[in-house]
């Protein structure tokens, strides 16, 4: 499996994880194109593809050989650059949407009744909101599919990088249902521990986690971001939620990657925000190892 090979030793790159800013930001994928060849008439069993209809109320599912993969749009293939990679986006939709009907419990106030508390059925916006929870769900199920195409790859690409890290994905219903977790490659352990053993901090990720939240939930701001690394490669990650990030598994070797894991993963806004931390980390780890 490619996660655990890459604890080991540098394997050349199936996918790279990236972020783009904007209205709305995107999650950036590029998959190599000898694995989409490989795998682009591969749809899933049936199974797997109506427990998440049925259960999150999705559309058809969608392969690699089309422009958009999974379910609903929700990945949808821009183009190839020069290194033989394919590129996809993910476009991070708004969760929270209002109407123009006043909030039934607060009555417009925005507050509870103490006058203290934002309204906790509005959120402090006044007005009665929805949740668009098919548009999160599909991610997470299109990228839950992904992921198991991507661990029953066992081909070398040709590609001149090496993997940097990967994720798995799994798309539930229900509390503790939306898991991630994935392998740091030896480069990227290396990248992480040459940045200093002293909690070291990065604002710039916790920064933009804020602006997603921000942007998901309309505005709401959200509290509990975390994103830094402490001795040995020892990355820990967290957003809003009871004690929910990602964490490293286990001690590290010099000269070896290591498994992360997760804790109290309740909903695919929480999986979104996290896969946005590897992705800019991802990024800024390329953008070091070039110099």
């Amino acid at each position: 499996m490619l996660g655990y090979e890459i604890e080991e030793k540098r394997v050349p790159c199936v996918y790279e994880l990236s972020y783009k800013k904007g209205n709305p930001p995107c999650i950036v994928l590029r998959l190599h194109e000898e694995f989409v060849e490989a795998n682009k008439d591969i749809v899933p069993l049936d199974f797997f593809i109506k427990i998440f209809q049925n259960e999150h109320g999705l559309g058809e599912f969608s392969s690699l050989a089309n422009d958009f993969f999974g379910f609903n749009n929700a990945i949808k293939k821009i183009g190839r650059d020069s290194r033989g990679f394919i590129i996809y986006e993910i476009e991070i939709p708004v969760f929270q949407k209002e109407s123009s009907e006043l909030c039934d419990r607060c009555k417009g106030t925005g507050l509870e009744d103490d006058l203290y508390r934002k309204c906790l059925s509005c959120r402090g916006t006044k007005y009665k909101v929805s949740y668009d929870w098919k548009s999160l769900s599909a991610i997470s199920a299109s990228l839950h599919i992904l992921c198991m195409i991507l661990e029953t790859f066992n081909k070398e690409t040709s590609a001149k990088n090496h993997q940097l890290l990967t994720f798995q994905i799994c798309c539930g219903k229900g509390q503790g249902r939306f898991p991630i977790g994935g392998h740091y490659g030896i480069d990227f352990c290396n990248w992480l521990n040459s940045l200093g053993n002293h909690n070291h901090q990065f604002d710039e990720v916790i920064k933009e986690m804020e602006n997603v939240y921000s942007h998901i939930y309309k505005n709401e701001e959200g509290y509990g971001f975390q994103a830094y690394i402490g001795k040995g490669s020892w990355l820990v990650i967290s957003v809003p939620g009871d004690a929910c990030g990602i964490f490293p598994e286990g001690g590290w070797e010099v000269g070896k990657g290591r498994e992360f894991s997760c804790h109290n993963m309740d909903n695919p806004g929480q999986q979104i925000l996290l896969l946005i931390a590897l992705a800019i980390l991802s990024d800024m780890a390329r953008e070091d190892m070039k110099g």
